[in-house]
């Protein structure tokens, strides 16, 4: 029997979960909104998991907006990705390619549950749909909605991850609105 030259792990469905989430942008006031936990005092980004049958991206706008009660909506941004193009002219190698205006995730963070558990998370950049109105969250005893400038949001997260998730957001979309 031949082993495969790449390290790799298998996990059957009973084994992981999938998690869908979004740094969500408010474009107009350049802030960045996140969840107050009450109850532990910790600062997170919104996200939860993905029902059966429903499309990752689908997942984190309905997520996303349970949570914070923000209507919202994926950005198309220009990024870097390892995923080909949508129409592939001929066989590329595999490796990271710069696109300009894709929907697509731009960090898979894998969480480590116990028992040989694990938990994807599918992390999506987000903006406010400024002309629609705010519903409040389904989450509100739980939790508490906030937004932060830029600068304040990154000592405002409680976890070193969600700081890097939401400093290298913010790289892709100053670098895509920039122009």
């Amino acid at each position: 029997m031949a082993i495969s030259r790449f390290e790799s792990e298998q996990y059957a469905s009973e084994a992981f979960v999938e998690s869908v989430g979004a740094v969500l942008f408010r474009m107009s006031t350049h802030e960045i909104c996140v969840l107050h936990l009450l109850d532990r005092d910790e600062y997170i980004l919104a996200k939860g998991r993905r029902n059966c049958g429903e499309t990752r991206k689908d997942a984190a706008v309905r997520e996303v907006t349970e949570e914070t009660g923000f209507p919202c909506h994926l950005l198309h941004l220009d990024m870097f990705t390892r995923a080909p193009p949508a129409v592939e002219e001929e066989q590329l190698g595999d490796e990271a390619r710069f696109y300009a205006g894709i929907c697509e995730p731009f960090t898979l963070q894998i969480r480590r549950l116990g028992n040989g558990d694990v938990k994807l998370i599918w992390w999506y950049i987000a903006a406010i749909d400024e002309d629609e109105s705010f519903k409040e969250s389904q989450q509100e005893e739980r939790f508490g909605v906030e937004l932060y400038s830029f600068t304040d949001v990154i000592t405002k997260l409680t976890f070193q991850g969600d700081r890097d998730l939401v400093n290298k957001a913010i790289g892709i979309v100053t670098t895509t609105f920039s122009k």
